[in-house]
């Protein structure tokens, strides 16, 4: 349901809406939109409500729409960006240009919103992209495009004119991803396929590309093969295991058991632990046949009081790139 608040006259906040109405109220009332990614667990989100609140006047002018990014629907916000922090703040001019994307609530962060609110300028340091290589002047516009070859994707237009220039240098696979469903949309198959293959390939070279685009990579590993979810690989493994009470500093081994129920040999390719309260007693890469088993050696040590709630997360070739097992236990 989306909740308008009105702090002030000037001052409009939003939860969830449409980018379409968005869009038209600040190109009706020629006033900037920002497009805030949050979470309802994450403090700092909370603290950039309380800041709006109580510095209203700095932001007059201005639209404020809060996306929740747990939601399904909203998790290509965080892979457009390449970015999981939250909150991050998207702020586009009143003609829909992306001015900045700026995350966090600390002082210059604010600072740096109000400037490119208020001014309609982009200001010195918008705290994002350090995981680029391009500048913030080339990056920028290469975002912008990507969002609104995204807006223009879902509404059945040929985005060529907003992603083709970014291709050949392109550093993450969101664009391969805009650019195999347009050529599939506009009915261009062999083509379709062959960026299809790429976003395979790029996600597939990289551990943190493959967590973030695991979905994408099974959208377009199921264009390349129909039967890839029937011939592919598949890791099952636990979704959660409570290992029960612990001393503070104790420590204590534990396993987890990976079977491959697919069709294929299963890669792991990387396993990623929590926190320095895990460690992993195997290798990190494991190769498994179709039908095989194998059991993973790991080592929790209780550093914190109280329940403690940990992540193990597998990437793979199989169907589904990302498997997560809940690690959870009790510190006296």
């Amino acid at each position: 349901m989306v909740i308008t608040e009105n702090i002030s006259s000037d001052l409009v906040i939003l939860r969830n809406e449409d980018l379409r109405v968005v869009k038209r109220r600040a190109q009706e009332s020629n006033k900037a939109f920002a497009l805030v990614l949050s979470r309802p667990d994450c403090p700092p989100c909370h603290v950039f409500l309380q800041r709006l609140d109580k510095n209203y006047e700095q932001f007059r002018g201005a639209i404020f729409n809060f996306i929740d990014v747990s939601l399904p629907e909203n998790m290509w916000y965080q892979q457009w960006l390449f970015s999981g922090t939250t909150p991050t703040t998207c702020i586009f001019s009143p003609s829909g240009e992306l001015q900045a994307v700026i995350s966090g609530t600390v002082a210059t962060a604010m600072q740096c919103i109000e400037s490119s609110i208020v001014g309609r300028t982009q200001c010195a340091d918008n705290f994002f992209g350090r995981q680029f290589s391009t500048t913030n002047g080339e990056l920028l516009p290469m975002l912008n495009d990507m969002f609104w070859g995204k807006y223009n994707l879902e509404r059945g237009n040929d985005i060529s004119k907003y992603i083709d220039k970014w291709l050949p240098t392109a550093q993450y696979p969101f664009p391969f991803y805009l650019k195999y469903r347009n050529e599939k949309q506009q009915g261009r198959h062999n083509q379709a396929l062959y960026w299809a293959n790429r976003l395979v390939s790029i996600t597939g070279s990289n551990q943190q590309f493959a967590r973030v685009y695991s979905n994408l990579s099974t959208q377009a590993n199921i264009l390349i093969n129909p039967n890839h979810a029937i011939d592919g690989a598949t890791l099952s493994v636990i979704g959660e295991l409570a290992l029960g009470e612990f001393r503070f500093q104790e420590s204590k081994p534990f396993s987890l058991t990976v079977t491959n129920t697919g069709r294929s040999p299963l890669s792991i390719l990387h396993t990623e632990i929590g926190c320095s309260c895990l460690v992993i007693l195997s290798d990190r890469q494991q190769t498994i046949q179709p039908g095989e088993s194998r059991v993973m050696d790991f080592r929790f040590t209780a550093d914190i009081r109280g329940d403690v709630l940990r992540n193990i997360t597998f990437v793979s070739n199989g169907v589904n790139p990302v498997e997560v097992v809940a690690i959870t236990a009790k510190v006296r």
